[in-house]
């Protein structure tokens, strides 16, 4: 390749870059910057579907462990390790803008500058206090109680929402979506700090049959991935509802979506109740 290739290479894509940034700042000096964050929201919350997915997908490997040890010795390298760094972005920046779009909608917070600077900045240090965990190795949390801590913290977020959404005349699925991302808060932003907190909680075949082998937790992971399946169904339902023009194609759509969430919905909680 020649020098006068690669500069035009170089030039075309600094090129195409620019011109994203200029068109994210005119969308937030015409739009404002909550309709970046929402329009962020719902780019993230794709994102998090399909690692659902991919989850679920990989976990039924536990039916036969040996072939699940094979997978993640496979896994256990570096650029997975990183990939799996970088997905908390998408994870923690949905969670936390979640949160802030309940405030905004519930509690009358709209000082939108503020709230998004708390967003980024919880979500950096979220992200980051990730990777320090993750460079510093295995911390031998015990899982009883940080699943105590965090469902609690789940339950009480979830009743002071109900509490302040369900006298209001909004339909109850629009009410159950707020209430789950309430209670998923803590939940999402807990479960993946722990599977990495603990390294081989989330990676070693044995340990994951022994947490997963106990009432409670068995209880605590088939509500989780109940309560993710109907906030992801009911978000992708939204999208739909907004991009999709045509009833017909809106109905299938969403008629597909109710389907396939349901069908991994179900794997995921026979997955957990029959470990």
């Amino acid at each position: 390749m020649s020098a006068g290739t690669h500069k035009r290479g170089v030039e075309t894509y600094v090129s195409k870059a620019l011109a994203l940034r200029e068109r994210l700042f005119y969308y937030a000096f015409s739009r404002g910057w909550g309709f970046i964050m929402t329009w962020a929201h719902r780019v993230t919350g794709v994102a998090v579907v399909g690692f659902m997915f991919f989850h679920i997908i990989t976990l039924s490997g536990l039916y036969t462990p040996a072939r699940f040890a094979s997978k993640m010795q496979f896994l256990d390298n570096v650029l997975f390790a990183f990939l799996e760094w970088t997905l908390a972005i998408p994870v923690i920046f949905h969670a936390l803008n979640g949160g802030r779009l309940i405030l905004y909608e519930l509690f009358r917070i709209r000082n939108d500058r503020q709230m998004i600077r708390w967003v980024l900045g919880l979500s950096a240090f979220y992200v980051f206090s990730l990777a320090l965990f993750m460079l510093m190795g295995d911390q031998q949390v015990t899982a009883g109680f940080f699943w105590f801590v965090v469902v609690v913290a789940g339950l009480i977020s979830a009743f002071v929402i109900s509490r302040k959404l369900w006298p209001t005349g909004n339909a109850r699925l629009w009410k159950l979506q707020r209430i789950s991302g309430a209670f998923l808060l803590p939940m999402v932003s807990g479960h993946f700090f722990f599977m990495h907190l603990t390294y081989q909680a989330g990676h070693d075949v044995n340990t994951i049959l022994t947490r997963v082998s106990h009432l409670g937790i068995k209880l605590v992971d088939s509500a989780f991935v109940i309560v993710v399946f109907f906030h992801a169904g009911f978000g992708l339902s939204t999208i739909i509802g907004d991009y999709a023009e045509d009833k017909r194609v809106r109905t299938a759509l969403r008629f597909a979506v109710v389907v396939i969430l349901s069908i991994f919905a179900y794997a995921g909680a026979k997955l957990v109740i029959s470990l």
